[in-house]
């Protein structure tokens, strides 16, 4: 998955607006909304299409996209 594309999988989830972000974007501030199931919804986005499984801990320690996308390129997240 491209970076563009990894953004706007994001953006969707997140209910942002899509000008608005970039790799570097907090995706907590950049939500509309945010709530435990937004979050929630990032992991699940992470495992089914990513291939990757992210631990909360690590999930909670991260702000940026830019962050999860690199978790999907660990070889530990796999």
């Amino acid at each position: 998955m491209t970076e563009k594309e990894f953004i706007a999988e994001i953006v969707e989830i997140i209910e942002a607006d899509p000008k608005e972000v970039t790799l570097d974007s907090d995706f907590r501030k950049s939500a509309d909304y945010w709530s435990s199931l937004t979050g929630f919804c990032i992991l699940v986005f992470l495992q089914d299409k990513c291939g990757t499984t992210l631990p909360v801990e690590d999930f909670l320690e991260m702000n940026t996209i830019a962050e999860l996308y690199d978790a999907t390129k660990k070889d530990k997240y796999l």
